[in-house]
């Protein structure tokens, strides 16, 4: 991907198969919490969706279920081969209401929608506010704008795991050294009244689990692993350390042990609908 305008989507994590595995199992471990935001939204029968960077299509299929055959969903991404695989998957699931488009998220129209939605975009985007701003200013007054991201402040281990402690530092910091901001979720409300948007309702959710067959550690492994080369690219001392072969086999042994819990990040949702008198 060439390097992306101010405010584009640039999705650092790829494409590969190792990482549509991961979004797929994602898309199931935290699918729940995005469809509460979406329905306190009132995200309803009818309406027209916009989903921004939608990648391989889960929220956007999502949201298709929810607006029902007389709805309509586009999603948009600027990574062709995210685009040919959301197609791929409509197709196989026969859903005709959902249409993808090759597209940055800073050059698409927002005035012929009902609903602008994303899930773990604007973590993405080197300047959410300047892309929020322009959907307070260009979109229809009324429009339903619903963002889910995520806080890695809150993630941990009880009792403290240091295996668990190192993985999430070295998330963390490959986050932060890739322009990606991990605590984004929690100052959703700031950059909405930043961007000109009403004061947004918000709800955070977050799985805690415990025990041999908790999802938890492999979720960590594997966003690890899509990391892997990008942290080892940026240097970071613990990349060739974590061995994450074994990852998975190790942090569940070492909670076990503990008799303790892996509580992932927080997911946190902000929904407003676009004034009718702008700022």
């Amino acid at each position: 991907m060439d390097s992306p305008a101010p405010a584009q989507h640039a999705y650092k994590l790829g494409h590969s198969a190792t990482e549509v595995r991961r979004l797929e199992l994602q898309a199931r471990y935290i699918g729940g919490f995005t469809e509460d935001i979406l329905k306190r939204a009132r995200l309803v029968s009818g309406m027209r969706v916009l989903d921004l960077g939608c990648g391989i299509g889960d929220v956007s299929f999502l949201a298709a279920s929810l607006v029902g055959p007389m709805g309509d969903v586009r999603g948009i991404d600027a990574a062709p081969g995210a685009i040919d695989i959301a197609r791929q998957r409509a197709a196989s699931a026969g859903m005709t209401s959902v249409h993808f488009d090759v597209a940055g998220v800073m050059d698409f129209d927002f005035s012929n929608v009902d609903a602008i939605i994303g899930r773990l975009i604007l973590l993405h985007i080197p300047d959410p506010v300047q892309l929020l701003a322009r959907v307070a200013s260009t979109a229809s007054p009324g429009t339903l704008v619903v963002f889910h991201e995520l806080d890695m402040s809150t993630a941990r281990s009880v009792p403290e795991s240091p295996l668990c402690t190192k993985g999430l530092r070295l998330l963390i910091e490959t986050f932060r050294r890739a322009g990606i901001d991990p605590d984004i979720g929690s100052k959703l409300f700031t950059l909405f009244r930043q961007a000109g948007l009403p004061d947004p309702d918000m709800l955070l959710a977050a799985r805690i689990e415990g025990g041999p067959d908790a999802f938890a550690y492999q979720y960590l492994a594997d966003t690890l692993r899509t990391l892997m080369p990008l942290a080892q690219h940026l240097g970071i001392a613990d990349a060739d350390s974590i061995d994450i072969d074994t990852l998975t086999t190790r942090l569940r042994d070492e909670i076990v042990s503990l008799d303790g819990v892996m509580q992932p990040p927080a997911y946190l949702g902000a929904w407003a609908r676009v004034a009718h008198s702008r700022r």
